[in-house]
């Protein structure tokens, strides 16, 4: 079976290691809340309809209380989405005879899917200025470092001046507080975001799209009131995940401890509280194609790796 994580993207398979990836923390009060949210659902009697609409109220609202996002108001039409993953698929369809252009150290699937189907019509941002025809996909905070980006403005001007759409990935969004983000270019045409890296729910799915303006596709459809072709129960336990745990919880739950590894392994602290950044090319093992490394630590807190100073190799 191909290894699409290194055969495709030519990133470097990090799930065995423990800095590897980019984890939920498997917090045992977040499972525990989890777990009964999901044992309660076969007593909800809600509608169905109010369920979700009372998750897209709730998910704007919890973003809105930890961070600032301007311009958030200019965005409706939500849709629940499986993660992020399923807005993602739907943006490169509808912008298929664009040219992609992408951030090295992005998502290893937006690399998939330049290698898949964007090889003759593909740029790297830093490899030439943006053009008429471009399509731009970035992550804010940036999925190297966890935070935003620092020529994000200036892109963002860019594709405004040239006409060139334009989907944020906010999922690390909810890993940090305070983020602040201009969302009123009128470039930018989806903002996408889920709940996995906060909570332990990559396995649920739960996501959310808002668009500025209202474009039909699949996700919108199936989403429609006469449908409700989603995954019901993923939107309960979302909406249920939020009500009980402040955007505010895992930060201060985990600053210490992101504060104390940082200084054990010699990283900057990251302002998504799952990882620390290594600008100093201490751990060659964990770069993912730029100048700096990411270290991950949620699965160390929570015990599902251990460490161990021989799992790393550090240069001097």
């Amino acid at each position: 079976m191909l290894n699409q994580s290194t055969n495709i993207t030519n990133l470097p398979n990090l799930k065995n290691k423990c800095f590897g990836g980019a984890y939920s923390i498997h917090d045992q009060e977040l499972i525990n809340a989890r777990d009964i949210i999901i044992s309660s659902w076969s007593s909800v009697s809600v509608p169905y309809e109010k369920i979700k609409q009372d998750y897209f109220s709730e998910y704007k609202e919890w973003v809105n209380t930890s961070q600032n996002l301007i311009g958030f108001d200019q965005f409706s039409n939500p849709c629940f989405t499986q993660g992020t993953t399923e807005s993602f698929a739907q943006f490169y369809l509808r912008f298929k005879n664009r040219r992609l252009r992408l951030a090295r150290g992005e998502y290893f699937y937006h690399q998939m899917m330049y290698k898949l189907r964007f090889t003759n019509q593909f740029a790297w941002l830093d490899e030439e200025p943006l053009k008429s025809g471009d399509v731009l996909l970035i992550s804010a905070p940036f999925s190297e470092t966890g935070n935003i980006p620092d020529k994000l403005d200036e892109w963002l001007e860019q594709c405004d001046n040239l006409g060139i759409p334009v989907m944020l990935d906010l999922a690390y969004i909810n890993l940090g507080t305070k983020f602040e983000i201009d969302l009123s270019h009128p470039c930018i045409e989806y903002v996408v975001t889920s709940l996995s890296k906060y909570f332990p729910l990559e396995l649920h799915r739960i996501g959310i799209r808002w668009q500025r303006t209202k474009h039909e596709d699949q996700i919108y459809v199936i989403n429609e009131h006469d449908y409700n072709y989603i995954n019901i129960l993923s939107v309960w336990l979302g909406l249920n995940m939020m009500q009980k745990f402040s955007p505010f919880w895992l930060q201060k739950k985990y600053h210490q401890y992101q504060i104390d590894w940082c200084n054990k392994l010699n990283l900057e602290p990251s302002k998504s509280i799952i990882f620390g950044i290594d600008k100093q090319s201490q751990y060659p093992d964990y770069n993912r194609g730029t100048k700096t490394n990411r270290l991950c630590f949620s699965r160390i807190w929570d015990g599902r790796m251990t460490y161990s100073e021989n799992d790393i190799v550090k240069t001097n």
